[in-house]
């Protein structure tokens, strides 16, 4: 029977329920800056964030409650005041069941062997690479004590690339680089671990449209917001088609060129293919990626010709495009669909181009 785990000051525990759970926190057996994983889940956390237990933490470690009501703003500020002593308990917890690297290695950006913005500590025995999500074809394996790169995260798995294998690791078989890290870096770093907890879809609408092949299109308009520091790429949308039962018809995976700047949003839209060029093909990309193919040079406005070139050629990609994402159905009678983010990547501080 799958059990709730907990880790209080570095010791190790489980618990069978929440009664179980209540039980151990009247008697101070954890605090609320302590983190729980529940059940059957790859991520931790606070309990202090677990409504169920409000009531039952001591009052001497009482502490303001974080519900899922509260804005992103006052949980990343609670969560900062308790990151300090959690991720202490992690890496005290890690110390005791683990052979750690050498101190000097467990600086988050640099040092001999050095974490680096997206990198993570493997902790399984070794860790298994799959080519997708879930499990599926084997891929290799991360050995323990080893650092892979980040590629992006997807549910309960991280898209990790170590060398030249890359694939899907479970996020329990890792730990991330800002786990080793002080409080107030934790809470400034954990959106390049957990990018889809930042990432929403806003104002989605669907129509139909016709297509010559006589089969079903639907074009989808959505916004991409991103509630984070971090811009964030490699998005793939999962679009669930449903009839008017709510029956699922079928799913389709949409990759998105471009990126969400930081704490901003931006709509999706498809760029045509160039009819006069062969090898062009349709591109679905964020809109503020559009804005930025499209704008002029200033340093052409000196150069008259210059100039209507470039305005020539803006004007040619506007024709291109359309708001929102046209997908062909291969189901019939769609009456709805659902837009949810499948998989994203933030953009560490490295990459970031420089502020103009």
């Amino acid at each position: 029977m799958s059990r709730w785990m907990i880790n209080a000051s570095g010791h190790q525990f489980s618990a069978a329920s929440i009664d179980e759970l209540k039980k151990l926190a009247k008697e101070g057996k954890f605090a609320p800056g302590d983190i729980l994983q529940p059940p059957g889940a790859a991520e931790w956390i606070y309990a202090v964030e677990l409504p169920e237990l409000k009531a039952s933490l001591r009052e001497d470690y009482d502490m303001p409650s974080v519900s899922t009501g509260l804005s992103p703003i006052v949980r990343w500020g609670l969560a900062g005041m308790l990151a300090i002593a959690a991720g202490g308990a992690w890496v005290y917890a890690y110390s005791l069941s683990q052979d750690m690297p050498d101190p000097s290695d467990l600086q988050l950006i640099g040092g001999k062997h050095g974490l680096t913005y997206t990198e993570v500590l493997v902790t399984a025995d070794p860790a298994g690479v799959f080519d997708h999500e879930g499990g599926g074809t084997p891929k290799g394996s991360f050995p323990k004590n080893s650092k892979a790169d980040l590629l992006g995260k997807r549910g309960d798995w991280y898209h990790l690339r170590q060398g030249t294998t890359e694939g899907y690791v479970k996020l329990g078989d890792v730990i991330p680089a800002y786990f080793f890290a002080d409080g107030p870096t934790q809470l400034q770093y954990k959106p390049l671990y957990y990018p889809d907890q930042y990432v929403t879809v806003a104002n989605s609408s669907w129509s139909l449209v016709p297509d010559h092949g006589n089969k079903d299109v639907t074009n989808f308009v959505f916004e991409l917001g991103n509630n984070s520091m971090f811009a964030m790429t490699d998005v793939k949308l999962k679009a669930t088609i449903k009839d008017k039962d709510g029956k699922e018809l079928e799913v389709k995976e949409v990759p998105i060129e471009g990126t969400i700047k930081p704490n901003s949003s931006t709509m999706v839209g498809t760029l045509a293919p160039d009819p006069k060029d062969k090898t062009s093909v349709q591109r679905i990309l964020t809109e503020s990626m559009f804005n930025d193919m499209i704008a002029v040079d200033p340093k052409t406005a000196t150069d008259p010709a210059a100039a209507a070139a470039a305005a020539k050629a803006s004007q040619a990609l506007v024709d291109r495009w359309v708001e929102g994402v046209d997908i062909k159905l291969d189901s019939v009678g769609f009456d709805g669909a659902t837009i949810t983010v499948a998989e994203v990547r933030a953009v560490p501080p490295d990459e970031m181009p420089p502020k103009k």
